[in-house]
C-alpha cells in the first residue's frame, strides 16, 4: 500500500548534496503515472483477451506470474538503494500487475458480467480524481493526525486480511462474516475502499512535500509507483465489493 512506500526514509534516498541534479515536479509524477498506467492497461488487455479467446489456462498462468512478479518487483523497488534503476523497475512492475489485473478482470467478467468490471474501472478512476480535487481544493487537509490515522487503518486492514487468510486454512467458515456478502461483509468492504481512497490524499501530500524539499527527479518514478500501488489496491477492493453486492442481489 502506498503509505509504507512513501516514508521519509525512502524519500531521503533521493535527496543528494549535488548541485547539478534536476529536481522533481508534480507534473513529472503525473506523466509517469499515466505512462505506467498505459503499460498496465496494455498487458491487462492481453490477458483479458486470452480468456475470451479460450486460452484460460494460459491466462491463469500469466495472471499468477503477474501476481508474484509484481509483488517481488514491488519489494525490490521499495528496498533498493539504487534509485537510478527506478524507471525500468516501475515499468516491469506495471507489466506484471497488468497481467494479474487483466486475468482477474476477465474471470470476473466471465463469471458475472463485463459491466461489473467497467463499473469498477469507472469507480476507481472517479475516486482518484475526486480525491485529487478534494486535496487540491484543501477540502481534505493531510494533517499529521489524518496521515497517522490512515496509515494505522491501512496496516489494520493488512493484519485483518493476513489473520483471515491463516484462519481460512484451519476453518474455512471463520472469516465468512467479514469476507461474505452479508451486511457485515459489505460494510467491511466499504470501509476498506474508503481507507484505500484516503491513501491517495497521503500520497499526494508526501509527493508535494518531496517536491518542496527539492528531491531528485528520479523520485518521480517512485512517486508514480506509489500512486499505482494505491490505484490497484482500490480497484481490487471495489471489484470485491461489487461482487458481494451482485451475489446478494442474485
Amino acid at each position: 500500500m502506498s503509505n509504507p512506500i512513501l516514508t521519509n526514509k525512502n524519500i531521503q534516498k533521493y535527496i543528494t548534496e549535488e548541485q547539478s541534479f534536476e529536481t522533481m515536479s508534480v507534473s513529472g509524477v503525473a506523466l509517469k503515472s499515466v505512462f505506467m498506467l498505459s503499460v498496465l492497461a496494455l498487458f491487462a488487455c492481453f490477458t483479458y483477451s486470452l480468456v475470451f479467446k479460450g486460452f484460460i489456462d494460459k491466462a491463469n498462468m500469466l495472471g499468477t506470474v503477474g501476481l508474484f512478479g509484481g509483488l517481488i518487483t514491488a519489494f525490490i523497488i521499495i528496498f533498493s538503494r539504487n534509485f537510478k534503476i527506478m524507471a525500468p523497475l516501475t515499468i516491469v512492475y506495471s507489466a506484471f500487475e497488468g497481467l494479474a489485473i487483466g486475468g482477474l478482470s476477465a474471470f470476473v467478467a466471465l463469471q458475472v458480467n463485463s459491466l461489473l468490471v467497467f463499473n469498477a474501472v469507472f469507480a476507481t478512476f472517479g475516486t482518484l480524481f475526486a480525491m485529487l480535487f478534494l486535496y487540491s481544493a484543501k477540502i481534505i487537509k493531510c494533517t499529521e493526525k489524518f496521515k497517522g490515522t490512515v496509515i494505522a487503518a491501512t496496516f489494520g486492514v493488512l493484519v485483518i486480511y493476513l489473520v483471515s487468510m491463516v484462519m481460512s486454512f484451519f476453518n474455512p467458515q471463520a472469516s465468512s462474516m467479514l469476507m461474505g456478502n452479508g451486511a457485515v461483509g459489505i460494510g467491511f468492504s466499504i470501509v476498506v475502499c474508503l481507507i484505500a481512497a484516503f491513501n491517495f490524499i497521503v500520497d499526494f501530500d508526501i509527493i508535494e512535500n518531496a517536491k518542496n524539499a527539492g528531491v531528485n527527479k528520479d523520485f518521480e518514478w517512485y512517486g508514480a509507483f506509489s500512486i499505482m500501488v494505491t490505484l490497484i489496491w482500490l480497484y481490487v477492493e471495489i471489484i470485491n465489493l461489487l461482487l458481494k453486492l451482485n451475489s446478494r442481489n442474485n
